[in-house]
């Protein structure tokens, strides 16, 4: 009897721990949905002031101080954007003024006979 009470035993443990185990990945999950939740309502605010500022609204100072951080930020993006786009498409300008150069190259080879 005794060996079948400590298996009951460590069954009872085991069961126990493992609701504890999902009773704190539950609470943690909430916990993690919660942060997410204020992270988002974190940028929300700051897109409510950056929205004045940028119409020209006053703003406290210390909102200014990021929102400058932010036309600079995005000024940055909008210039490295146009890079990209600039070299797309002088690569797609060289790879068709490639081909053309291809593609006269073999049309006109002084070696051949047009009418053999």
């Amino acid at each position: 009897m005794e060996l079948f009470d400590k298996v009951n035993e460590i069954a009872r443990s085991a069961v126990s721990r493992t609701g504890e185990v999902l009773e704190d990945t539950r609470l943690k999950t909430q916990i993690l949905n919660d942060e997410k939740s204020i992270r988002e309502l974190q940028a929300k605010i700051g897109a409510f002031y950056y929205k004045k500022f940028a119409a020209g609204e006053a703003v406290e100072a210390e909102v200014t101080e990021f929102c400058t951080a932010i036309s600079v930020h995005l000024a940055n993006i909008d210039e490295k954007k146009a890079a990209m786009n600039a070299r797309k498409h002088n690569t797609v300008e060289e790879d068709k003024a490639d081909d053309i150069a291809e593609m006269e190259a073999d049309t006109f080879e002084e070696d051949e006979e047009p009418f053999v």
